[in-house]
């Protein structure tokens, strides 16, 4: 079992990775056989290769800025749950906004390897207007 610290610290890293649009360097924190979804969007994606094209996808549309508020560890597992705050625009827009939204996140070692994203998606109704620049 890993310290907390330690569960908090990856995903902090991971979370700085996002806010960089670093595909790379956000995918050295998810193992090969990632499962990773986001429900409310619709989108379910295993492993790291899929993944990579989804992250090529979503820097090229969307630029977020993650502040993990809280979290919390699911007892007896190296799975936190982290409640999160982000500001996310389309590159090159003005336009900003605000929404809230949680992860699980099932961590192995050093790296993730299951992150279920939570979050109201009809909050970015009035960025989904408008096109990525």
């Amino acid at each position: 079992m890993q310290a907390t610290e330690q569960l908090l610290d990856v995903t902090q890293r991971l979370t700085r990775c996002w806010d960089q649009r670093d595909v790379e360097g956000t995918l050295q924190y998810y193992t090969e056989d990632v499962d990773y979804s986001e429900p409310g969007a619709g989108v379910h994606i295993k492993g790291r290769d899929a993944l990579r094209t989804y992250l090529n996808r979503y820097f090229e549309a969307w630029d977020t800025r993650w502040t993990i508020r809280e979290h919390y560890r699911l007892e007896g597992q190296d799975a936190l749950v982290a409640f999160w705050d982000m500001e996310v625009w389309r590159p090159g827009s003005l336009d900003r906004l605000m929404t809230k939204g949680m992860d699980l996140l099932v961590i192995r070692g050093d790296q993730i390897a299951r992150d279920t994203v939570y979050y109201d998606r009809t909050q970015l109704k009035s960025l989904l207007k408008k096109p990525a620049a």
